[in-house]
This record gives C-alpha cells, sequence and structure tokens, in this order.
C-alpha cells in the first residue's frame, strides 16, 4: 500500500504543483507567462491563444514544452499537443497531450509519465485525471523508483481513485519483476497522506532449527507528526505466532521516548511468553530531567530463545530503573527507582529491590577566599524484597579538600572526610548479628602530588610539524580505617567498605601532534600510556578490578594505553601483571579501522588468569560494490570453539535491495537460523521507516 501512497505524493507534489501553478494566475498574459514558438496566433473574436512548432512556455518556475499549445483567455483553458514535458525543477511530467483548466486546478494527461526527483519515482498512466481540489483517478498505470527502461520492479494497477489527505481505492494490483507478475491484490483500500504514510513494510523471511520457517510481516503506522509505530506479525512454524510493537514518540524541548514488546503463545511450552521494553526522557529544563527505562519479560528463558527480538541472548539479570534528576550551581538532587529480574535465581523473591533511592550531592566548592573545598555524597534508600532482609539505609559521604602547591610544577590536594551510615532492618533472621537498628561511623583521608614537564619538538615535516610530549607523575595515598562492618546489613557495595592503607603511583605519558591538512592545521592525539601500581602498608590488600585478596602489599601493574597508528586506526591495549606469580592477570588489546569508505574492523582479546579467554572480531567492507559484506564472531581458547558467528551480505541495486543473514551460535541455547529481507526503495522497507520522529521538528502529540 505503501506503493500507492508514494503515487500520491508524485501526483501532489508534480502534476498538482503544475496544475495549480499555472491556474493561481487569473489574466493573461499579466500572471508574468512567457511564450515562444515559431509561429503563434491570435483568435480575437474567441480570444485564443494558439502557438505552434517548438512551443516553450515558462512562467513562476515551471516549463511547458510541446508541438503545439492553446490558450483560451475566455475559459482560462490551456490544451498542449504532441512531446508535451512540463519540468519544474527536478520533477517533470510528459505525455501525448495535456489538457489544464487554470481556474478550477483540474485536469487531465494522456500517455503520461510522472518524475518525482526526490525519491526517484516514475509513474506512468494511460489517463491521469484532476478531477477536484484533492480528486484523483488513473488508467491503466504503472509505478517504480527503477531508472532501466524495463525496470527491475514495478507496481500495476488497473483503476486508481484518490482524495488527498483522504483514502484511495486501487483495483487490480500486480506486482512485477521485471516483467514478469508475481503478487495479484484484487482490490486495496488505503490512506493518501502528503507526508509519512502509514502502510505494510516489505516482510522479512528466515529460518532457524529451534524456530523453523518463520516471516515477519511489518506494518507502519504514522499516527501523528510526533508518533509513530512499527507492529510485527512474526508466524513461526515450530513454536507458534507472535506479535511485537514498537511505539515512538518525541515531545516538547527534545523530551523522547519508546514502547516496544513482543508476545507469543509459544506452542513448545503451550504458555504465553514475551518481553516489555520502555524508554522515556523528559526534559522539563536544562537543570531537570526524568529518564525512565523498563526491561521485563515473562520468564528466565525468554532472552535465551527469542533474544533477537531486542538484541539480548545472554544476560544474568534485567534492570527497569526511573531516574530523577536535578540540578543547581553547586548541588545535584537524585530520586532513583530500581527493580531487579534475576535470571540466575530459581526466584525472583530474594532478589533486591531499591524502591526508592534519593541522594544529594555537592560539588567540588571552595570555601569562602579560602584554599578549602567541600563536597558531599548522600543517599536515602528502601530496599525491599519479599523474601529476606529488608530495610532502610541512610548514608552520607562529607569530605574536606586542601589545595596547594606550587603552580605550574606542583598540584598537592589533601581530604579527610567519614562514611556515615544508619540502618533501620526487618524480617532478620534468627541468630544473625544484625540489629533493628543500628549505625556507623567511617573515617577516610587522603592525599595526591602530581605535575607535568612537556616538550615540543619541530620535526620539519611537511604534514608532520610539531610533537609535544607531556609527562604527568602522580602519586596518591588513602587511609580507611579497619573496622569490622559484618554487624550491618549487606545490600550493596556501600555497606561494606574496603580498608585502605594504601599508596598508589602512577606515570602517563600524552604524545600529540600538529598536522597540516592543506591550507589549515589540526592538532590529534596520537598515544596516551598510563602505568599505575599500589603498595599497601598493612600488608594486605583487596583487588578490585581482578577480585583476589592476596594479603600481599604490592598490587598489580596496570597498563592502559591508546596509540593512533593511523587516521584510520587505534590500537588499545590494557593488561594486569602479578609481580608475585610472575604472570600476566588480565589483557585485553584491541584494533579498530575505519577507512571512511565503507570498511570496518574491530579485533579485540580478552584473557582473565584462570577465567576466560577469548577473541572477538567484526569486518564490514563496500569495497565489492553493489555487494556490502559483513561477518563477527566470538572464539573461545578455553573451550576451543567459536561461541556465535554471524554472516551477513546486502546487495545493494539502485532501487532496491536484499539482506541475507546466518547466524550461528553454539553456546547460551544453540542453534542455528537464515533471515532474509527485501527493500524495495521508494515503496516498502523492511523494519522501521526511514524518517521517525526525532528525524522531523518536534511537536506536541
Amino acid at each position: 500500500m505503501n506503493t500507492f501512497k508514494t503515487i500520491i505524493t508524485a501526483f501532489s507534489l508534480i502534476f498538482l504543483s503544475a496544475a495549480l501553478t499555472w491556474g493561481a494566475g487569473n489574466s493573461w498574459p499579466d500572471d508574468g507567462i512567457r511564450i515562444k514558438a515559431d509561429t503563434m496566433d491570435h483568435n480575437q473574436s474567441e480570444d485564443i491563444i494558439t502557438a505552434k512548432g517548438t512551443v516553450v512556455l515558462e512562467w513562476q518556475g515551471a516549463t511547458l514544452t510541446s508541438d503545439t499549445a492553446s490558450y483560451d483567455r475566455t475559459r482560462k483553458v490551456l490544451t498542449a499537443n504532441g512531446n508535451v514535458i512540463i519540468v519544474k525543477g527536478g520533477d517533470s511530467i510528459k505525455g501525448e497531450s495535456v489538457k489544464l483548466d487554470l481556474e478550477s486546478g483540474r485536469g487531465e494527461l494522456a500517455g503520461g509519465t510522472i518524475f518525482l526527483k526526490q525519491n526517484n519515482i516514475h509513474f506512468t498512466g494511460e489517463s491521469i485525471s484532476r478531477t477536484g481540489e484533492n480528486d484523483y483517478s488513473a488508467h491503466q498505470g504503472s509505478f517504480t523508483t527503477c531508472d532501466a527502461a524495463i525496470p527491475s520492479w514495478k507496481f500495476g494497477s488497473g483503476d486508481l481513485n484518490m482524495t488527498v489527505d483522504e483514502y484511495g481505492t486501487a483495483k487490480n494490483v500486480v506486482f512485477y519483476v521485471k516483467d514478469i507478475p508475481i503478487f495479484y491484490f484484487p482490490y486495496l483500500v488505503f490512506p493518501v497522506k502528503r507526508e509519512r504514510q502509514s502502510g505494510f513494510l516489505f516482510p522479512r523471511f528466515g529460518w532457524s532449527n529451534k524456530k523453523g520457517a518463520e516471516a515477519d510481516i511489518f506494518y507502519y503506522w504514522a499516527i501523528s507528526p510526533s508518533q509513530e509505530a512499527t507492529i510485527d506479525l512474526d508466524i513461526q512454524s515450530k513454536r507458534g505466532v507472535g506479535t511485537g510493537l514498537d511505539y515512538r514518540y518525541l515531545r516538547t524541548r527534545g523530551s523522547t521516548g519508546n514502547l516496544g514488546g513482543y508476545l507469543i503463545y509459544d506452542t513448545n511450552t503451550d504458555n504465553p511468553r514475551g518481553v516489555i521494553t520502555q524508554s522515556h526522557r523528559e526534559i522539563f529544563s536544562p537543570e531537570m530531567n526524568l529518564r525512565s527505562s523498563i526491561n521485563m519479560t515473562t520468564d528466565r528463558l525468554f532472552l535465551s530463545d527469542y533474544g533477537e527480538k531486542s538484541g539480548d541472548y545472554n544476560r544474568q539479570f534485567n534492570d527497569s530503573t526511573v531516574n530523577f534528576l536535578k540540578t543547581w550551581q553547586h548541588y545535584a538532587l537524585t530520586a532513583d527507582l530500581r527493580y531487579t529480574q534475576d535470571y540466575y535465581a530459581a526466584s525472583n523473591r530474594g532478589t533486591l529491590q531499591t524502591l526508592p533511592e534519593i541522594g544529594l550531592a555537592a560539588v567540588h566548592q571552595q570555601l569562602f577566599s579560602t584554599p578549602l573545598y567541600f563536597d558531599l555524597d548522600s543517599s536515602a534508600t528502601d530496599f525491599y524484597r519479599e523474601s529476606g532482609t529488608r530495610g532502610q539505609r541512610l548514608y552520607g559521604f562529607p569530605r574536606l579538600t586542601l589545595v596547594s602547591g606550587v603552580p605550574g610544577y606542583l598540584n598537592v590536594s589533601a581530604y579527610a572526610g567519614a562514611h556515615l551510615r544508619a540502618y533501620n532492618t526487618d524480617s532478620i533472621p534468627p541468630g544473625s548479628p544484625l540489629k533493628d537498628h543500628d549505625g556507623s561511623l567511617l573515617p577516610e583521608t587522603g592525599l595526591r602530588m602530581a605535575s607535568s614537564f612537556s616538550k615540543v619538538y619541530d620535526t620539519g615535516g611537511e604534514r608532520l610539524q610539531k610533537l609535544r610530549h607531556e609527562i604527568l607523575p602522580e602519586i596518591s595515598y588513602q587511609y580507611t580505617l579497619n573496622q569490622d562492618q559484618s554487624r550491618l546489613p549487606l545490600y550493596d557495595f556501600t555497606d561494606r567498605i574496603v580498608h585502605q592503607n594504601i599508596l598508589y603511583y602512577s606515570l602517563t605519558s600524552f604524545l600529540g601532534g600538529k598536522f597540516r591538512n592543506g591550507e589549515t592545521t589540526e592538532y590529534r592525539d596520537l598515544m596516551r600510556l598510563k602505568i599505575s601500581q599500589g603498595y599497601s602498608f598493612s600488608g594486605d590488600r583487596r583487588d578490585l578490578l581482578s577480585m583476589v585478596d592476596t594479603n600481599r602489599s604490592w598490587t598489580d601493574v596496570l597498563l592502559e594505553s591508546e596509540t593512533r597508528l593511523h587516521p584510520q586506526a587505534r590500537l588499545t591495549f590494557d593488561a594486569r601483571y602479578n609481580v608475585y606469580g610472575n604472570y600476566i592477570s588480565s589483557a585485553s588489546p584491541g584494533l579498530e579501522f575505519d577507512d571512511k569508505r565503507g570498511t570496518t574492523a574491530w579485533l579485540s582479546y580478552r584473557m582473565a588468569h584462570n577465567e576466560i579467554e577469548y577473541l572477538e572480531g567484526r569486518l564490514s567492507t563496500k569495497l565489492f560494490k553493489p555487494w556490502t559484506f559483513s561477518y563477527a564472531t566470538r572464539y573461545s581458547f578455553d573451550r576451543h570453539n567459536f561461541l556465535e558467528s554471524v554472516y551477513s551480505a546486502e546487495y545493494r541495486h539502485q532501487c532496491w535491495s536484499i539482506i541475507a543473514s546466518y547466524q550461528d551460535r553454539r553456546v547460551t541455547n544453540p542453534g542455528q537460523s537464515f533471515t532474509v529481507s527485501f527493500n524495495l526503495l521508494g515503496a516498502f522497507g523492511s523494519g522501521s521507516p526511514t524518517a521517525g520522529p526525532a528525524d522531523r521538528e518536534a511537536s506536541q502529540p
């Protein structure tokens, strides 16, 4: 149905444009119309102007050429015959003859072709008529966006009647590939809109060993200028029939959101299964906003079976959150709600929920004209779960920082603060050390010293002119009192503040370059390298990054780097080295490439000692136009197998494209699937429409 609505767009923007533009003038030739021809004659008794031989009429940006033309000044009717061409901008009308009533705007085009440049639309018909201000009819017409004389595809219709901004009907509609008829529709009723248009999108077909043959039928609904929705009917031969919804909207001040969901009665489990997703961002002002994100499924295994609907296959938990933020110059107020579904637990009754948490923060601010600065983190939280300990917590961490040093050489800061916690606890199990009411005060102090040394080198090169090297040494110390906190409830990391008596050192190196780019210059970061390590004076430490507790003084050596090998290539490398065991605790090198012409590559290696080791990569290229090939995979070295591989290929023609993809999953509900989707450019699309509310000016729904 989108096909015929696009035809209306052609009518509205070309045929109507020409007819109404010419009909706008009520006098001849005072309206600025210019006529050129080999011969011209004026029948004064009937007041008819006749032009013959290479006729050219020009007015208000439109040009008409024909073999002959006549204009009845009394009836205000223009008639042109023989090789008629009407051009306005890049749009055009061609036909054997045209008759226009410049006063009423009615007109007839015989043996005509309409071309709309914006969407490359070609529409032909034995006869096309404008019978009223918004009423059109066409007989034996065809529509395509292909330029070839024999188009790759087209839609043909016996009779077409429509009213712009209302509805239209079409009879005997046939879809052709080349000149071969493929589908037949005896009768269609479709909405006629000049902007976004509701209608069916091209279906997507696929197969998997878990779902069998699959067909997704999409319907796009243009609800209003700021609202739209895509409805999906998902037919699976092995699992049943599912329905999906993706509703999107745009509000004032840039507020936006979407609501989605999927529901299927799974014939394998004889149960309804589904997911609901929602996200919203309400901007009340630049200083105040509200955000929400809802993600909920009917059962623990839904994502592993139907993860392609949401893009998630393997999650330990799903969070649904609502966040409010109000900021002032030195303060920020937050309010958060969090509901969690734990997919690894047999029941969600014991899962901890945050309902709600209210926080107040004071940013780093100077106290009068002193070198002292104050900041604060504080929160009030209600923790709830159906089964298990629950209650409320008040937390505050006020801190004073003294800033000093030698300007330009040394920056020194020292701080002192205290973690303040108070609890009200319910549902305490028998024999537990917890109390109904309890609290704690835990001091913390710290010191930081940093400096900076830099030098600029003149390379004398034509492109790379200068190099700037900067070294930033830093030493920091943190002390947190070693306090027994086992008598306090354990809800999150705030309830178990780790004892620290540790000194950290780090050395960061920056390398940047000044490049000549034609007549201009640009500054580009070339490399960042940081090495750091900590030493615990108390002889014990807890290494949070590698999650080990070795009771040894030295932490792992941490190396972080990012190098621009080329404007199109970036190398990253993070690693940790255990100085006691002489082994690499973790490593994660990565390489990214983008030639800015359609070829991208990404390769990453992940290793954690005695835990995981895998390689992940993606490659996409448009080198073999009109083809685009993509490949993504993950290989596990500890399992000696590929975890997942996805192959896809897209062929893009001037007026259509086809995408085929194959997925092979070997862990987490393994299986294979194959999908294929088509896109007839300018008529149908697969998935969401090309223009959503976010692409248009915001308006109130």
